[in-house]
């Protein structure tokens, strides 16, 4: 009789280790959601929090920042599917505030940064209904949390504790 070749079952390791990289490690993706990182603010040593407070992958991650990056630190960020976009330091809170308008096709926005500079793209972002997830370092939380609609049910903040490394 005739044989077939099933594709499904001879990509399926090849398959499950890409999800598995794709999704950090999770197994949930999710679409129109975008991550903005601000590494002057919080450093990249804490993806792995990260993850674990997020619980997916963005359908996109942005690292912003001024400083040059080792070459190696920048294969880690791409090899996490982090797209690095590096400003001079005049212009990179423009760049940081126009990525909202470039964006308009995303429904959910997730911040890493202790920088109160994002609070008014986070307003912006919570009244277009849209979600906002910000994730910052406990010792600016203040900052940040009194200028925003913290009843916004929209909106939710996690803390990374200085503790956690």
């Amino acid at each position: 009789m005739f044989s077939f070749f099933c594709f499904e079952s001879y990509f399926q390791a090849v398959d499950e280790d890409v999800i598995k990289e794709v999704t950090w490690g999770s197994g949930n993706y999710r679409e129109k959601a975008v991550l903005l990182w601000d590494l002057e603010n919080i450093p990249y040593s804490h993806l792995p929090q990260v993850k674990q407070s997020l619980k997916f992958a963005p359908e996109r991650s942005f690292i912003i920042t001024t400083n040059p990056i080792k070459h190696s630190k920048l294969i880690s960020m791409q090899k996490n599917g982090f797209e690095v976009l590096v400003a001079h330091k005049s212009d990179s809170d423009a760049k940081i505030k126009s990525v909202y308008r470039i964006l308009k096709e995303y429904d959910e926005f997730i911040f890493i940064s202790s920088d109160s500079d994002f609070v008014d793209i986070g307003k912006k972002i919570l009244f277009e209904r849209k979600k906002l997830t910000w994730i910052m370092q406990d010792a600016n939380k203040k900052r940040i949390a009194m200028k925003m609609n913290l009843c916004d049910k929209n909106l939710k903040l996690i803390t990374l504790s200085r503790f956690e490394l």
